[in-house]
């Protein structure tokens, strides 16, 4: 029994510890329709796009992000009608 029990805290620990970010070399991408990280030639949506307001457009950065479903951040922001092709929202979650 006591066995057990070991086994399953080591196994939660383990599952817990799993990170679900991305993390790599990235490119900033800035157009009227939002914010995006480029990663493995895919662009995806920054929902927490004031992260990236110090970065001009095409600036390579080392970063991280989760992908997420929704992104309720651009409900009252204008964007323009362009169609920017995306991977889906993430949020970053470290940038430099």
């Amino acid at each position: 029994m006591k066995r057990l029990l070991f086994l399953v805290g080591i196994f939660s620990i383990i599952l817990l510890s799993c990170s679900d970010d991305i993390e790599g070399e990235m490119i900033v991408i800035k157009d009227c329709t939002g914010s995006y990280l480029r990663f493995n030639d895919k662009d995806y949506r920054i929902c927490n796009f004031e992260i990236v307001d110090d970065f001009e457009d095409g600036t390579e950065v080392k970063a991280s992000f989760t992908e997420i479903e929704s992104c309720s951040a651009y409900d009252n922001v204008n964007i323009c009608d362009m169609l920017h092709i995306n991977e889906g929202w993430i949020t970053v979650t470290k940038i430099n």
